[in-house]
């Protein structure tokens, strides 16, 4: 179904009947909060117009706009901010019940999403007594708020108290009550402050004229007042795009909804510009490499590689350059800062620096959305990537340290793509066998784990020795191919240990003891080596705070 106007969204977020089961009124939940979702990322600029223009459309629907439009801003993931938005509906329906007719209904309901572990689902319910009322803002301070809470909270305050109080009062008074680690999510909510937003009344080219939808450098306007008296040049100019540098608003002034909603649809042929960034962050594909990327890989595969061609390709993309000099000035022997994107190649040789290339991206477009489980799911490929680059470096293998760094991220690459763990508030991980990798982390699925990242480091065009490589760490040490057991052995060992210091046990069991003893043989490695290896890397043996 596809919803072009706020009043089709109203409709469509009805409460369920109290016939309905509650797993169909968790599947109803997502399904609407999947449209609100799309919704939004088609039309950014009506819940932008909602926040300011004077409108009847109802507390729910801006609600769930403001949230799906805050999350976005945010960079959120679409399946974890689709369970936001539909725990939030979920809510707003057992909160409007009434209590003496569904109290059995409502405890169903509970209790499904507990059998479930819809943890997120049950945090934002206890705030049902206040999530859809003025008096949210009165608990924004509780000590006692996840930061999901705190979230819904801040959403429900800007949506119920956006009449009583200006937005600028709003967000300074949010902030005060806000932890310093959880006011990142105010960050891109407090830009909006000083941006003319589709619906404002503002100054184009000494024109009046009216905000109808904005890019990340340019809005879409309309002149009203040069319909008198226009010739056909200036009747084409009535709707433009400019820069929004160029906008004045001297004054606070915004449209109906009604009107503006009323423009924003005449102006469906101007809205759809190529070229321009959209207002709300991009998504990048996991799927597949950047296409600057691939032109360095094949650049890096010729027999004959010229240096200031492959270095004008690499300039090409800045953060692909700033990540080559910081590394090379860190790795070389004197610390010196290098400069020069020539010597910064030089420094690791060509292939090494086609894998540190290829590992960057893709933990670039692994890492782009943010979930409850992003930062332990980093800080876990980080340490499993630095062991294995350490165990490769003290080992004859084929891996490199980069090679060994970059096939491990591919390994790692599921934490970042399974769905489920989308919405889960802890990591999975196993509490024995755990230097097998498909057994490091407890998670459903069809797709073996290996198979995933095989797949996924196929798409990114890795050589055939470490799609095998990949392949095999699904099995068993002893059922894999002599050619390719050392490497097998380090990659295990660097998911093991990664999952063994970051989630440390008592004490290992026997089988799972017996296991690392062989790996680590296979390598030629004694235990207090493996040891010492990880104690040096103790910049990263910590659990970071994660978004719950």
């Amino acid at each position: 179904m596809e919803l072009n106007d706020a009043s089709e969204l109203s409709d469509a977020l009805s409460l369920p009947t109290l016939s309905t089961s509650p797993q169909d009124i968790v599947n109803i939940c997502l399904q609407r909060a999947k449209l609100t979702l799309s919704f939004t990322l088609a039309h950014p600029a009506i819940p932008l117009a909602l926040r300011k223009c004077p409108s009847d459309v109802d507390h729910l629907t801006r609600h769930m706009l403001n949230l799906a439009l805050f999350g976005k801003l945010n960079n959120y993931n679409d399946h974890f901010l689709q369970h936001l938005i539909a725990a939030h509906l979920a809510t707003y329906y057992l909160a409007k019940q009434k209590k003496d007719v569904t109290n059995d209904h409502k405890k169903s309901l509970i209790q499904f999403i507990n059998e479930h572990q819809l943890v997120m689902w049950r945090k934002v319910i206890g705030l049902q007594k206040v999530l859809f009322t003025p008096q949210s803002i009165k608990h924004l301070g509780e000590i006692k708020l996840t930061s999901l809470q705190r979230i819904s909270l801040i959403t429900s305050t800007l949506t119920y108290c956006a009449e009583s109080y200006s937005e600028s009062r709003l967000l300074a008074y949010i902030v005060q009550s806000t932890p310093a680690i959880q006011r990142t999510f105010l960050h891109p909510i407090a830009s909006l402050i000083s941006t003319p937003l589709p619906g404002a009344r503002v100054y184009a080219n000494a024109h009046p004229s009216i905000v109808i939808d904005i890019q990340k450098n340019h809005a879409l306007v309309y002149c009203p007042s040069r319909r008198e008296n226009e010739s056909k040049e200036q009747h084409e100019k009535t709707k433009q795009w400019v820069k929004r540098t160029a906008l004045l608003s001297p004054k606070d002034l915004h449209i109906k909804f009604e009107d503006f909603s009323a423009h924003y649809h005449q102006c469906e042929k101007e809205r759809k510009v190529k070229g321009e960034q959209p207002f709300l962050p991009v998504t990048f594909p996991i799927q597949r490499p950047p296409s600057a990327l691939i032109e360095i890989i094949q650049e890096l595969q010729k027999p004959d590689v010229d240096i200031p061609t492959l270095c004008s390709k690499v300039e090409k993309v800045t953060s692909f350059q700033q990540f080559l000099l910081s590394t090379a000035s860190q790795d070389n022997r004197l610390r010196l800062p290098v400069t020069n994107l020539k010597q910064a190649i030089l420094t690791y040789g060509l292939e090494r620096v086609g894998d540190m290339l290829v590992q960057y991206a893709l933990i670039e477009r692994l890492t782009q959305h943010q979930y409850p489980l992003l930062a332990i799911s980093r800080q876990f490929t980080t340490l499993a990537c630095s062991i294995s680059a350490q165990l490769s470096s003290m080992t004859n293998t084929k891996f490199t340290p980069q090679s060994a760094a970059l096939v491990t991220t591919f390994l790692c690459a599921p934490l970042f793509t399974l769905p489920g763990l989308k919405v889960a508030n802890r990591l999975p991980v196993n509490q024995k066998e755990y230097f097998q990798i498909d057994k490091v982390f407890r998670v459903k699925g069809t797709v073996a784990w290996h198979a995933i990242s095989g797949e996924l480091a196929g798409n990114w065009h890795q050589s055939a020795t470490w799609r095998a490589v990949i392949h095999q760490s699904g099995n068993r040490h002893k059922d894999v191919p002599t050619s390719l057991k050392k490497e097998h052995a380090i990659l295990q060992l660097s998911f093991g240990l990664a999952r063994e210091y970051l989630f440390p046990l008592d004490k290992r069991d026997n089988a799972t003891d017996n296991t690392f003893e062989i790996l680590a043989k296979s390598i030629n490695l004694k235990r207090d080596e493996v040891r010492h290896v990880v104690e040096g890397l103790n910049e990263s043996l910590f659990c970071p705070l994660n978004l719950h």
